[in-house]
């Protein structure tokens, strides 16, 4: 008898278990974002390839189709979207202080930002790699051949202490010169006050573009550090921040699931796949798990495309960054891109 008992209240338990946790938590961030009607984004001051205006404001680069595909979640429209550069010293008090609803501007993921900074990271949406911009008449193939080099590079970012780190250890003395922004930094490289420019390898590609004669610059092609970069928001709201990693989620699995922009209609109609169908919002209700409407991501990936869409058209073959996919394939074709499952 005191068995049967015991067994009905651990049952009426896991019963008021499981409809609270129904309940959704409030989420400030979101219900501001609804409430002004459009999506807070922080992004790089101008990185083609990543976050890059043109002449008329008009924002491109796979950070910005980022941050399109999240305010076609969130808000059902793409363009409900509201830019804001920041430099390298910048984003951080721009994001903890609420201006910003989060950070998508290449921005590597690391233990001290997490742990010291009040961000918590939610993906990585591009695998970055540090390497160097040298002059072709340097004769320059590799970095070990730097002794003596004066390099420049962006104050507070990443790839200044890596590269203070990396020839401090090879016993090698270069002389770092740090400018407040990147732009700055290539600007004095451009004008031969430095032999070389550190920064990540699609940065790079990037800032190559910017160069007066960009054929005579060549870009190193070892690596001196892994810097997988993603979305990062603040501490805190933690269904926001299920938000922006499960969009981010989203968008990969779409490409590894074969859902496109130009099939979602048909896919969301005829698919039996039971992912696909819970990804677009036909089955499983995950869009009101989130406070979001069931078509979300059906949203995000018809006005904005899946991720390999994103990476093709921003930076890789049809840019004129021309990247290869290298670590930003999808993992079942080689490369470090995946997901959790949609379930």
């Amino acid at each position: 008898m005191k068995i049967r008992h015991f067994a009905a209240a651990v049952l009426a338990a896991t019963v008021s278990f499981g409809a609270h946790a129904q309940q959704l938590v409030p989420s400030p961030t979101l219900d501001a974002i609804k409430a002004r009607g459009h999506l807070e984004c922080g992004v790089h001051l101008g990185l083609p390839g990543f976050s890059f205006a043109n002449d008329k404001g008009e924002w491109a680069g796979i950070d910005v189709d980022y941050c399109r595909a999240l305010a076609a979640a969130i808000l059902g429209d793409s363009t409900k979207v509201k830019y804001t550069p920041t430099s390298v010293q910048q984003r951080w008090p721009i994001l903890q202080s609420g201006q910003v609803d989060l950070l998508s501007r290449n921005t590597t993921i690391t233990f001290s930002r997490n742990a010291s900074l009040g961000v918590n990271f939610q993906g990585i949406n591009f695998y970055e790699g540090q390497t160097f911009i040298v002059r072709k008449k340097a004769g320059i193939t590799k970095p070990d051949q730097m002794d003596g080099a004066t390099i420049c590079v962006a104050a507070g970012s990443t790839e200044e202490k890596q590269a203070t780190d990396w020839f401090a250890e090879r016993k090698k003395k270069v002389t770092i010169v740090n400018f407040q922004k990147n732009d700055d930094a290539i600007a004095a490289y451009d004008a031969e006050r430095c032999d070389a420019y550190t920064a990540g390898f699609g940065a790079l590609a990037g800032q190559r573009i910017k160069l007066k004669s960009p054929d005579d610059n060549v870009i190193l092609t070892e690596l001196i550090s892994n810097d997988p970069q993603g979305p990062t928001t603040r501490y805190g709201d933690e269904r926001f921040q299920a938000v922006v990693r499960w969009v981010l989620n989203g968008l990969i699995a779409a490409e590894n699931l074969g859902v496109t922009s130009k099939n979602v209609d048909e896919m969301k109609a005829k698919s039996t796949n039971a992912e696909i169908r819970r990804l677009l919002g036909v089955e499983g209700g995950f869009g009101k798990m989130l406070g979001l409407s069931d078509d979300w991501m059906y949203n995000a990936i018809k006005q904005v495309g899946n991720y390999g869409e994103s990476y093709e058209r921003t930076v890789g073959m049809s840019s004129s960054l021309k990247l290869p996919r290298g670590p930003n394939q999808l993992w079942t074709k080689g490369g470090l891109l995946f997901t959790p499952p949609f379930q």
